[in-house]
């Protein structure tokens, strides 16, 4: 009897040691789970919330519009007179008659600052277009003469206030925001003039017609392509 109970009592020690070992193992992988994996779903989590909020941040960048850089404040200092096209240009009233030497040299004088900033700016030559000085002296209301210069619809002078206000380092802010020009030189179409020769007419202003006098001699209308000098804006300025 006492060896029957031995090798039972021997039986439930082996038993209960096995339950053991499995209850340690379970443990075990609980721990190694608590300490190993947890923390490393929890990171996966962490890093996939931050992906999220980055793809937000993304999309939300993509769907903001960035505010278009402000006017000068000195711009406002200005009296608003606008001539046609000129809310967001320069407009630049000049003349290329030579009769009058100090006109002729205070509209280089400008052209020559302005082309050292590099902006691009349209010039119009009341000398060269009637239209353009019927423009300029509907805008100020007064009849005035070259050179006058016009940043986004605001009057900026002649060349005594151009020169003062590039010697005060105030014309660059002025200019600040204008489209830089997208070359160097003379326009190839017209040399820098603006206009070239009516190719209808050459100039002349009349154009002939298939119809004759009573002496056979064809007659000719005035043409409707050019101004009264027989030009035509250049096709690759304008």
């Amino acid at each position: 009897m006492k060896g029957m109970r031995g090798r039972f009592l021997g039986k439930l020690k082996s038993i209960s040691a096995i339950s053991t070992l499995k209850q340690g193992l379970v443990f075990h992988d609980n721990t190694f789970n608590q300490y190993f994996q947890t923390p490393q779903l929890t990171t996966n989590i962490k890093d996939e919330d931050n992906f999220r909020s980055h793809v937000s941040l993304k999309e939300m960048e993509k769907n903001v519009s960035i505010p278009e850089k402000a006017d000068s404040h000195l711009l406002f200092e200005f009296e608003e007179k606008c001539p046609p096209g000129g809310n967001d240009s320069v407009i630049f009233y000049t003349t290329s008659l030579r009769g009058i030497r100090k006109t002729f040299e205070d509209c280089n004088t400008i052209r020559f600052l302005l082309g050292s900033f590099q902006v691009l700016y349209d010039e119009r030559d009341v000398s060269m277009h009637m239209e353009f000085r019927e423009e300029l002296w509907r805008t100020l209301g007064a009849k005035v003469i070259p050179p006058r210069l016009f940043i986004k619809g605001r009057l900026i002078g002649g060349v005594e206030e151009v020169v003062g206000l590039h010697e005060e380092g105030k014309l660059e802010e002025l200019l600040s925001g204008i489209p830089k020009s997208p070359t160097s030189g003379p326009c190839k179409g017209c040399g820098g003039m603006r206009f070239v020769l009516c190719s209808s007419c050459n100039g002349s202003r009349k154009v002939a017609v298939d119809e004759v006098d009573e002496s056979d001699i064809p007659l000719s209308i005035s043409c409707v392509e050019c101004n009264e000098n027989g030009l035509v804006k250049c096709p690759v300025c304008f």
